[in-house]
């Protein structure tokens, strides 16, 4: 098997996390509706401690009270109130001399965790208090694909400043420990290594602490010890899954979407199960499979798939049993519909789509989906808009071609199918097409579903050198329909459809106008057959379809000389019906010799029909002179044996006495004595 590598990123990851950040990190934006004139900033360290299952956070603050007093009344705030995020506890705080302050939560909704803290003393105008805010970030567990995650081996983790709108001076300081690789997602703090080993990143002082927000992700490779593992069945499908000790949950949650997502994905498709019959899915960190969220290696048939388990990198990474490089060579290809399918899957069960998609931040980073290549850095923006272009794309492949189209299409891809054969006629089968490129597949889609692609190609997939081949295509392609229409049914010859399919469009339309000039030929048979009393044969036709065009083109002249020795015979026939010619003509039967050319030329064996026609011909032709040549032999003959005769006669009854032997002549005494 082709060693292919489908990789994906779960749809656009900093978009994503940014969205869950606002979510999780209420925080960012205080709740100071009811504590107008109070502002405050803080200096914030986040540390994350995987033993304990938590990042903890300490905030110092400084809380300034700018309420006007008026009427001789004076104003105070007897505390600050703070959001913060939902996956938090262990709330705690002190004074500046280590002293506990009271902290109550207020308010607890599904966006946020409002909780106040009591100030030592009354915060009047103009006055400023300071003091320690901890609590604990945790993992509250729940659904695989949830965004905060704080285990063993992994942390994904949303940071935040905390302070008022427009409140200058605050900062944030994130404390990870060594052993740990470290990605931040977003945020664009500063990163240096401890002399302990941690891994810290840095802020400084920020004008805003309201605009601060970061995502982090650490993890530590699992040692093989730490992974459990469980077996299932889908149908024809063998799966092994390996996960983390602490996170069964991952596993459940792959074998759910398999087994409601597999059969869904595989009949869309349409070619039954993959020939792997097998799969084998890893749990692992995105840092571990370079950044993306699902790897799959076709050469062992492993998916490795990130902790989040999201339902559609689950599907995208099954779909590559049949998109990995052996039915399609080109990535966007693979990738796109691996994508295509694995959304189809989960729309169709209900499931939480989140497939690649192209916001307008990507649009910039806009290129051919033929240009994507090895040289594409993983993890860049270029490359989301890559994995988004190539579902965008695929699904208006799709919506033109329909999923039965797309079903033949990929069975045409499996077979290898040359790309202008005509499947089902075994005696004009072209040689296997190989794997499937983006030339082959456009072919396969406009002659299957009898719809134009051309701009999607041009839209999203080819570059612009290739897009200059297009408009030659269409020509060649219109020049190939018009004679494929003039042939009444014949399939065309095997060299055109060969150069079609290999895009070698100059070959192809010279060989379209010797195949006109060979249906010429033929309309010419067709046309002279009948006044020979014959009917063209069919081997004209299975030379064109086999063979070639110039085979053909000879056949063709073969079968109208051919014709041209039927008709000569025919007219030497009708010559005069002389004494002499019905001498000659004995013993010959040139009748029956046109009779058998005749039928030889019907059944294709031209050769025969010429041998026929030529002997009929000169029969008839040469009848009269043999005729004269008889009749005169004949005369000369019946002359020489009267002449003989007569002779003979003369010679018996015309000698006389004296003409007798002399031994007649002598005396008895004569004869007495001899």
């Amino acid at each position: 098997m082709v060693r292919g590598v489908g990789r994906f990123t779960r749809g656009l990851a900093a978009a994503a996390l940014i969205a869950a950040a606002a979510t999780l990190l209420r925080g960012a934006a205080p709740a100071e509706a009811g504590q107008s004139g109070l502002s405050y900033t803080s200096v914030a360290t986040w540390t994350a401690d995987p033993t304990l299952g938590r990042v903890h956070v300490v905030l110092n603050i400084k809380a300034t009270s700018h309420a006007a007093d008026s009427g001789g009344r004076r104003y105070y705030f007897p505390g600050l109130q703070l959001t913060l995020p939902i996956s938090t506890a262990n709330y705690v705080a002190f004074d500046d001399s280590g002293r506990p302050l009271v902290v109550s939560e207020s308010v607890g909704t599904q966006s946020g965790v409002v909780v106040s803290v009591a100030f030592r003393q009354r915060l009047y105008s103009g006055q400023s208090v300071s003091f320690s805010f901890d609590f604990d970030v945790v993992d509250m567990g729940g659904s695989t694909d949830r965004d905060l995650r704080i285990g063993q081996d992994v942390m994904s983790f949303p940071v935040s400043a905390f302070g008022s709108p427009g409140a200058p001076g605050g900062s944030v300081t994130v404390v990870i420990p060594s052993g740990f690789i470290v990605q931040e997602q977003f945020g664009a703090l500063t990163s240096s290594i401890a002399s302990t080993g941690e891994t810290v990143f840095t802020s400084g002082p920020v004008a805003d602490s309201t605009a601060l927000n970061a995502w982090f992700t650490a993890s530590r490779t699992v040692p093989s010890g730490n992974f459990r593992v469980t077996k299932i069945t889908i149908a024809q499908l063998d799966v092994t899954l390996r996960y983390w000790s602490d996170d069964p949950g991952w596993a459940e949650q792959v074998a759910r979407v398999l087994q409601s997502g597999y059969p869904v994905m595989r009949d869309l498709i349409g070619l039954g199960d993959p020939s792997t019959k097998s799969l084998t899915i890893e749990e692992a960190t995105t840092q571990g499979i370079g950044g993306f969220t699902g790897e799959y290696d076709s050469a062992i048939s492993l998916a490795r798939i990130s902790y989040f388990a999201d339902p559609i990198v689950i599907l995208h990474e099954a779909a590559h049993m049949w998109f990995n490089g052996d039915l399609a060579s080109d990535r966007w290809i693979d990738e796109g519909f691996a994508s295509f399918y694995a959304e189809q899957a989960v729309l169709r069960l209900g499931l939480p789509d989140h497939a690649p998609s192209l916001s307008a931040s990507l649009i910039p980073e806009a290129m051919p989906l033929n240009a994507w290549s090895a040289a594409v850095t993983a993890g860049t923006a270029t490359e989301a808009y890559l994995y988004g272009a190539s579902l965008e794309a695929a699904r208006t492949i799709a919506s033109t071609a329909g999923m039965d189209g797309l079903r033949e299409v990929w069975a045409q891809a499996r077979e290898r199918t040359a790309a202008y054969d005509r499947p089902g006629r075994s005696d004009a089968g072209l040689q296997p097409g190989g794997v499937t490129d983006w030339r082959r597949l456009l072919d396969y889609l406009e002659q299957t579903t009898g719809q134009s692609y051309a701009s999607i190609w041009q839209q999203w997939v080819v570059t612009p050198s290739q897009a200059a081949e297009l408009p030659d295509r269409d020509s060649a392609r219109s020049d190939f329909a018009a004679t494929a229409a003039a042939t009444n049914s014949w399939i065309m010859p095997p060299d055109i459809r060969a150069a079609m399919g290999s895009w070698q469009f100059g070959t192809a339309r010279a060989l379209l106008s010797e195949a006109q000039g060979v249906l010429e030929l033929r309309r010419q048979v067709e046309n002279t057959a009948p006044n020979e009393g014959t009917a063209p044969p069919r081997t004209l036709q299975t030379v064109f379809e086999t063979v070639g065009t110039d085979a053909a083109l000879t056949e063709a002249q073969r079968e109208l000389e051919a014709l041209s020795s039927l008709s000569v015979a025919r007219e030497a026939r009708t010559d005069s019906k002389s004494a002499a010619r019905a001498v000659g003509l004995l013993g010959t039967d040139p009748e029956a010799d046109l009779a058998a050319a005749r039928k030889a030329f019907a059944e294709g064996d031209i050769r025969k029909a010429v041998s026929l026609a030529d002997s009929a011909h000169s029969a008839w032709t040469g009848a009269t002179t043999v005729g004269q040549i008889r009749i005169l032999g004949t005369a000369a003959g019946s002359a020489g044996v009267l002449l003989l005769i007569a002779l003979y006669v003369w010679t018996r009854s015309g000698r006389r006495p004296e003409d007798k032997p002399a031994a007649e002549q002598a005396g008895p005494a004569e004869r007495q004595d001899a």
